[in-house]
């Protein structure tokens, strides 16, 4: 018997049956209070059912923490605090701007407004509403929840009561926290930090915490391969979650996990994110037009030998740096990139870039940003029925409109009709009876599976702390419709009424192994839209 059970037969005297009735709230309220006491974190048990069901049905704003009994918090680790992301991506124009300046000698005081930069909290507020018109569509489906009410107590937007199983429980829905929230320097660097560390077993309550605060030290000094901002980043999120929590804990083993499986095969290199590593995508990024990270979506390389790079190379040598086999050492480089345990699959709007220099062909217009609601309404019926007719006959495609008024509010109809408009556009593009090769054009260019790219694998932490999972991704390739003997199944999208945007899910091939991909065309957190694959799965 595993340990709990064990424990669980040792208490069972202290209940009145001899074991807890678990329809009995004092046995349930005891066991709470033993089971916390024992494994050292808060423990209900009450509420349970009802956040497995939302953890089932509401998949697509990252890993979900919760914490309250009645009254319920929904932390969503996908959903940043408000100001983070607007935060986070202003930084990356000041880097750009740093750079930028030390080249021309004519810019001066200067305010600059960007429209895919969300106000600050405008992208957590968008998302969160998002995630509450779930939590009402999973009302709506499932007989064990009633009495959808949306409050406007709770937290910044309010919050929802659900009756679950006869007893009314209030939901609110969080994002991840200023001081706790890491971004993408921070997880990438940790690899990096951990590479070169002596660290090969996972973190457990019991070593956490001395492990973090050597990681600190060796940190403060510089990780290699790092710039001395994102070591400072790391040293800052490691301080500020250096207590001992199963969140912190589940979060550090995933760099750690990705650390071991490199080291595995490539022990006593190089890592790098700067330097070579920058000078290699910008030069790919001016050979094929793309950006970098769609080129190749390598976020380190492991580095095995020097490279020189001529001024005369063409795109084929530069991929030529780059192994083919996951522990080949012919070539000078590796390239790497890093995933977490169940991370949206990659952005893919940018490909929409490839067809126009005019963002308004596909973003919204000034005047489209001002629409009434009357208008969207109206729009939006337009560019169904021009996506229908786009889509045709196409026996791969199947485009569903449910029937239903759509929700009278602003940000919900801006966000369907941007929505519209850019999938309209994507259609455009390709020729009648062949959109299903623009839906999955999507997925290969957000997997940066462009037919330019060169060899990367995708390396995913695993929670566990276990050395991460490994996948190739070879040089040159491309994905296609998942088919049997000529026999495919449709491509889903789904243009629902209470979802502000639309979803859309098929199968692909890669590698000749079938995968299950999930797309969203949604609002950005602000006025334009975005398509992102939110996941994608080996079948």
């Amino acid at each position: 018997m595993d340990n709990i059970t064990k424990y669980l037969n040792r208490i069972a005297y202290k209940f009145p049956k001899g074991y807890p009735d678990m329809n009995n709230d004092q046995d349930v309220l005891l066991l709470e209070t033993l089971l916390s006491k024992f494994l050292g974190e808060s423990i209900i048990l009450e509420n349970q059912d009802l956040i497995s069901l939302i953890k089932s049905n509401i998949t697509d704003y990252g890993d979900l923490e919760t914490s309250g009994r009645d009254t319920i918090k929904l932390i969503f680790s996908d959903i940043p605090s408000r100001g983070a992301s607007s935060d986070s991506r202003r930084r990356d124009v000041y880097d750009e701007l740093k750079t930028l300046v030390s080249k021309e000698e004519s810019l001066s005081d200067i305010k600059l407004s960007f429209s895919d930069i969300p106000s600050r909290g405008a992208s957590s507020d968008s998302t969160r509403r998002d995630v509450y018109d779930e939590i009402k569509s999973l009302v709506d489906k499932e007989e064990s929840l009633s009495d959808y009410q949306k409050l406007a107590t709770g937290s910044s937007l309010g919050s929802a009561v659900v009756d679950f199983k006869g007893k009314k429980y209030k939901l609110i829905v969080k994002g991840a926290s200023d001081d706790t929230a890491s971004d993408t320097d921070v997880k990438e660097a940790l690899v990096s930090l951990f590479y070169i560390t002596n660290i090969d077993s996972p973190f457990t309550k019991e070593n956490y915490e001395s492990r973090v605060n050597n990681l600190i030290e060796i940190a403060n000094s510089g990780i290699s391969g790092e710039t001395s901002a994102a070591s400072q980043k790391v040293v800052k999120y490691l301080e500020a979650t250096s207590e001992v929590s199963t969140k912190n804990i589940t979060f550090i083993n995933q760099p750690l996990s990705s650390a071991l499986a490199i080291k595995e095969v490539y022990p006593g290199q190089k890592l790098i994110r700067t330097g070579l590593f920058d000078s290699i995508r910008k030069k790919a990024q001016s050979l094929t037009g793309l950006p970098a990270d769609k080129w190749c979506p390598g976020d380190l390389y492991v580095q095995l030998g020097d490279v020189s790079l001529a001024e005369d190379d063409n795109i084929e040598l530069i991929n030529d740096l780059f192994n083919d086999d996951w522990g080949g050492d012919s070539k000078p480089l590796t390239a790497v990139s890093l995933k977490q345990a169940d991370a949206q699959g990659g952005k893919a709007k940018a490909l929409l870039n490839k067809f126009t220099k005019v963002k308004n062909d596909y973003n919204l217009t000034k005047d489209e940003i001002e629409y009434d609601n009357s208008q969207y309404i109206e729009g939006i019926n337009r560019l169904r029925n021009n996506v229908s007719k786009l889509v045709g006959g196409n026996s791969n495609i199947v485009y569903k409109v449910e029937n239903g008024s759509l929700k009278d509010e602003t940000r919900f109809l801006r966000g369907k009709f941007a929505a519209l408009k850019s999938i309209e556009f994507l259609f455009k593009q390709f020729e009648s009876g062949k959109v299903d090769d623009a839906i999955v054009a999507l997925v290969g260019f957000a997997l940066s599976l462009t037919g330019v790219n060169p060899t990367f694998f995708k390396v995913t932490g695993q929670k566990s702390g276990a050395p991460g999972k490994v996948d190739k991704f070879p040089r040159g390739q491309n994905v296609i419709l998942y088919n049997v003997d000529g026999d495919y199944e449709p491509i889903k999208i789904e243009d629902t009424s209470s979802f502000g945007g639309l979803k859309i899910n098929f199968k692909i091939e890669k590698g000749g192994e079938p995968y299950s991909v999930s797309i969203n065309a949604r609002n950005n957190g602000n006025t334009q839209g975005t398509l992102e694959v939110q996941k994608i799965q080996k079948i």
